[in-house]
């Protein structure tokens, strides 16, 4: 199991580990579009399209390896012709599941700890880098929903 938490809480730098061990490092910076990460290794790039909210997983060389379509209730992760959908499952985006190819639930992503600052991924079945990828994309989402916010609270308020 994948286990995302904050560094500092006022940071966006999250530290993963899998099952207790340190595993990798990232960083959501401001006004970014995704984040990098090193992973065995070699090194992985999330790039966000900033209009379309799709988001890719690119390897050292810039060769895509996995597409999200635009995150929202219902995603998918496209990777060597496999699509992996996810739902949903609960409220304010607190929860992912993965479903497998007969619709049942196979794995799970959840946001939990104080302020929601802490993440876990159970994806068994997905590759390593694909659920770093998968549990990249959720946080990357909670940011771009709170940035939203932020810009219609200022819009109302101003």
């Amino acid at each position: 199991m994948l286990h995302a938490k904050r560094v500092h809480l006022p940071s966006q730098q999250y530290e993963f580990t899998e099952d207790g061990r340190a595993l990798t490092a990232f960083s959501l910076r401001r006004g970014g579009t995704g984040a990098r990460f090193t992973l065995h290794g070699v090194g992985y790039r999330v790039r966000v399209h900033r209009f379309s909210g799709v988001h890719e997983l690119l390897d050292a060389d810039g060769t895509v390896l996995a597409t999200t379509d635009r995150v929202r209730r219902s995603w998918h992760i496209t990777c060597s012709g496999r699509v992996i959908p996810f739902r949903r499952t609960a409220p304010a985006d607190r929860e992912y599941t993965m479903l497998g190819g007969d619709g049942e639930p196979a794995g799970t992503i959840r946001r939990t700890g104080h302020v929601r600052s802490e993440a876990t991924a159970d994806l068994p079945g997905l590759d390593l880098v694909l659920q770093v990828f998968a549990l990249v994309v959720v946080l990357l989402r909670r940011r771009r929903k709170r940035a939203a916010a932020a810009v219609r609270s200022t819009a109302v308020g101003g």
